[in-house]
């Protein structure tokens, strides 16, 4: 009885472990509700879900997800300066916690991704700056929007010289022609120029791997910037590699007048789902032996070697990859008219697809993940059925049988693909640029569909300063 109850012991200890370990904090158990309330326009409620689900959904591991989700849905809901409390938070975290990656945890393999906490991708530390320099100029904060752009200029510059430019992500074109508005509406020229110019390039190299185009006006705002810099070389340059973009004259705002910069934020972003493996565990152990191990992953590879032979090189080890998955949504385009003032149409154009980003990025880099993953998979059966026979030895076949299997249990459930991701960021950024003149507009915007079919409506109402840019975004998400 006691030898019974004792086996009982071990099987429950060890599948309440894979329960407790299976179980753990993740944003994904919020993401149907969330992405519910973004699509109907309910920002608000989406906030106080998101702070409501802080320990539960969230927890110490994914507080950087939990700050760049809360600023994103605060952003979107007018809180302009609690967004950027978030934002900044947000910063400092990935920061912090890349660092720790990069310098204590990169070296071992029997950690599992999704137990460590989130330190985000390359692309979304960019994209706080972006949405923090549009939260200050919302808040007519326009030098501490200046100091955004700084900020991920120097981000950027940093991505590329520490990666030695070999990440998929090296560059961002939307960020760069952003950055250019922004100096140029501050009337710093020179640095406008220079980001138009890098954002030129950016798009042009952006084409094969995110499907992105120039737009039509950037190019004449690099020829504007250029003229009034006096750079003739620089001009006939702009001409001969993108002049053909060039649908814009690039003259100055008229008198009187300023111009409109509208940003959709359309659509949600993809999500991440797991992908089934299975390996024969003899080309899994190749994984093992060709791993560059330290400390403890060391002691562990050189105990699991000598029962590694002993085990049948086609028995299968199972495991799971992240893969993205699209996210459902029906708008897919926006135009802008101005009753009153001009019966012109005016069509957004993509000028970001963060979906397309989140996808590049998680495959510039899952070659790693597959192997540091079929390695530590394969450690863990090893060491489990070393543990079994082990056990079986001082309790008997059935108990170690029982622990054997137990902690394949175990290990599977800790083993699950690393989802997590930004998911409150849409999944595209379309923008719309209007010369209009200064003065209150009414602007009547139409959602569209993939067919071009209009299938929701929206007024808008936008403040413009003669001879400035003006910026307004709307979040559109069904």
């Amino acid at each position: 009885m006691m030898k019974r109850m004792y086996r009982m012991g071990w099987l429950r200890i060890f599948v309440l472990s894979a329960v407790l370990l299976s179980a753990c904090a993740s944003p994904g158990g919020i993401s149907k509700n969330l992405n519910n309330l973004v699509g109907a326009g309910k920002y608000p409620e989406a906030v106080i879900l998101v702070e409501k689900s802080k320990e539960s959904n969230y927890g110490k591991k994914n507080a950087l997800l939990y700050y760049l989700d809360l600023g994103m849905l605060q952003h979107v809901a007018g809180q302009y300066e609690l967004s950027n409390r978030s934002f900044e938070e947000a910063k400092r975290l990935a920061y912090e916690l890349f660092t720790k990656s990069v310098t204590t945890e990169a070296s071992t393999f029997l950690v599992s991704d999704n137990m460590r906490p989130y330190y985000g991708e390359d692309f979304e530390r960019a994209l706080i700056h972006v949405f923090s320099a549009l939260n200050y100029i919302y808040l007519g904060q326009s030098q501490e929007a200046m100091v955004e752009a700084r900020q991920v200029d120097f981000l950027l510059t940093k991505l590329q010289t520490d990666y030695g430019y070999k990440n998929v992500f090296k560059e961002d074109p939307f960020v760069r022609y952003f950055m250019g508005m922004l100096f140029e509406n501050q009337g710093e020229l020179n640095e406008a120029y220079i980001s138009y110019w890098k954002a030129l390039e950016a798009y042009e190299n952006a084409v094969k791997p995110f499907g992105l185009t120039i737009p039509r006006q950037l190019v004449a705002d690099a020829l504007r910037a250029a003229q009034r810099l006096g750079f003739t070389d620089e001009i006939d340059q702009i001409k001969k590699r993108w002049g053909s973009a060039a649908s814009v004259v690039p003259g100055p705002l008229p008198k009187g007048s300023g111009e409109l910069v509208l940003f959709n934020y359309n659509g949600l972003a993809p999500h991440k789902v797991d992908l089934n493996f299975e390996i024969a565990f003899g080309k899994g152990w190749a994984y093992v032996t060709a791993a560059k191990v330290e400390g403890e992953d060391q002691k562990k590879v050189s105990e699991a070697s000598s029962i590694a032979k002993t085990i049948v090189a086609d028995e299968m080890v199972k495991m799971s990859f992240p893969k993205y998955e699209p996210t459902s949504y029906k708008i897919r385009g926006m135009s802008v008219t101005v009753p009153g003032v001009s019966e012109a149409v005016h069509s957004a154009e993509v000028v970001e697809d963060i979906g397309a980003l989140a996808v590049k990025s998680l495959d510039d880099r899952i070659n790693r993940v597959r192997a540091k993953t079929i390695a530590r998979a394969v450690l863990k059966f090893v060491l489990a059925k070393k543990t079994g026979e082990v056990v079986s030895e001082k309790r008997g076949e059935l108990a170690g049988w029982l622990a054997k299997k137990a902690l394949q249990v175990a290990a599977t459930a800790t083993e699950q693909a690393d989802k997590r991701c930004w998911q409150s960021v849409p999944d595209k950024v379309q923008m719309a640029r209007i010369v209009l003149p200064a003065g209150e507009h009414q602007l009547k915007l139409t959602f569209r569909d993939a067919d071009g079919d209009a299938v929701g409506t929206q007024d808008l109402s936008v403040k413009i300063v003669a001879g400035r840019k003006t910026f307004a975004s709307v979040r559109s998400a069904q």
